[in-house]
């Protein structure tokens, strides 16, 4: 399987989720509900991660793991990234619950074509204070700097350098 299969997956599963998000709106048939944007954002970041550590392994950490999703192994450490992803379905941009375990969080928002509008590093994992986890956090709105929960980081949006590994 290449890249190409997975980007074209990708835009037409956007394109089912939409005609399910408008059903979801309008009837009681079906629940609320997304579960494939974790795994897309994970992909565009594992991509990125290829791009700017190209000689070192990288893994996706499994299912189970909280605390990390992707690893960077280098010759005498590694690196544990967790991927949050945010896309524009949601009304509430609320993050899913932040665990500790991590050296880097990155967050992801998705347009709705699920394709990547803002992308943010955070390096530092003291933002939990007394906390294990971190919840009803918000994602910042790509386009409106005063979104997004003020106890995160977020700096500037690195969606470009997201989309050179994406695209490239």
């Amino acid at each position: 399987m290449n890249i190409e299969s997975i980007h074209k997956s990708i835009e037409q599963y956007a394109s089912a989720y939409g005609n399910l998000q408008n059903l979801q709106d309008n009837s009681d048939l079906i629940p609320l509900g997304d579960q494939k944007t974790g795994c897309i954002g994970e992909f565009y970041v594992f991509l990125y991660l290829n791009q700017i550590h190209p000689s070192s392994k990288i893994n996706y950490a499994g299912h189970s793991n909280k605390g990390w999703d992707i690893k960077v192994e280098f010759e005498n450490s590694n690196l544990k990234i967790q991927v949050k992803t945010v896309s524009a379905y949601s009304t509430t941009r609320t993050i899913s619950p932040i665990h500790k375990g991590w050296d880097q969080l990155f967050i992801i928002y998705l347009s709705r074509d699920l394709k990547p509008l803002g992308f943010w590093q955070i390096n530092d994992p003291f933002i939990f204070g007394e906390n294990d986890c971190l919840k009803g956090r918000k994602c910042k709105n790509p386009n409106n700097p005063n979104t997004g929960s003020k106890d995160i980081p977020f700096g500037k949006n690195k969606i470009e350098e997201l989309k050179n590994a994406i695209y490239s």
